[in-house]
């Protein structure tokens, strides 16, 4: 029994390795966050079980121990399954969390990494500018430590924020407290590497303004906007 942890990249399927398109291609249940994955789930078999367990508008939210039962029950039919995280399973994401449960349980995991929107957003955005790039969970993850956003409030750096797109606001207002400019520098990347990507460069007072669809990250601090021409 083994389900397969697969780094979906930043959702452009010519980004995957090698070894995702082949696990993909193998799989009886590939079980994603979002249907936003559907371009790499389209390497799967079409029978194949596809099963989608992300937030959803309007739908009650699937929890992580849910996930967890789902994976395993699904590994103990017998079957070979995909657990499809975006980017890199173990970037800003609970997938630590979902393989210890799995491992306790007896099922083993193996993980195969993909490329981490943590380092294409700011491709896409702009190269930053600072003399350090932090990455940076959004999320409120009750399982986490929450993120100290005063610390990260430096003009030299760059901060990007994955999963936040829901805290855009707070994060911003939480920067602003911690005192930097207004007219800090920011970006917001929608669906990056992908032909439907937006890019809207900004301050970080207006970043409560602009709201762009999921999947969306941002930077705030010193970058140059890039655009289209900045995509991969």
């Amino acid at each position: 029994m083994t389900v397969d942890f697969v780094g979906a990249g930043p959702g452009d399927p010519l980004l995957l390795t090698r070894r995702a398109a082949r696990l993909l291609g193998e799989a009886d249940v590939v079980v994603a966050d979002r249907a936003s994955a559907d371009p790499i789930l389209a390497l799967a078999r079409p029978e194949a079980e596809r099963v989608y367990v992300g937030r959803t508008a309007g739908a009650k939210a699937w929890t992580t121990g849910a996930i967890v039962d789902l994976l395993a029950a699904r590994s103990r039919d017998g079957r070979r399954v995909v657990r499809l995280k975006s980017g890199d399973p173990f970037v800003c994401s609970r997938a630590a969390e979902e393989v210890a449960l799995l491992v306790a349980r007896g099922i083993a995991c193996s993980v195969t990494p993909g490329v981490t929107a943590a380092t294409v957003v700011p491709l896409v955005a702009g190269l930053p500018r600072g003399r350090r790039v932090t990455f940076a969970s959004g999320d409120r993850d009750p399982m986490s430590a929450p993120v100290d956003w005063s610390a990260l409030a430096d003009p030299r750096d760059s901060v990007v924020v994955l999963t936040g797109r829901a805290q855009q606001p707070a994060i911003a207002a939480r920067f602003l407290d911690a005192g930097l400019p207004p007219t800090t520098p920011a970006a917001i990347v929608h669906a990056a590497t992908r032909p439907e990507s937006q890019v809207v460069a900004t301050t970080l007072a207006a970043l409560p303004t602009h709201r762009l669809p999921p999947p969306a990250a941002f930077v705030v601090g010193p970058v140059e906007a890039g655009g289209d021409d900045a995509r991969p």
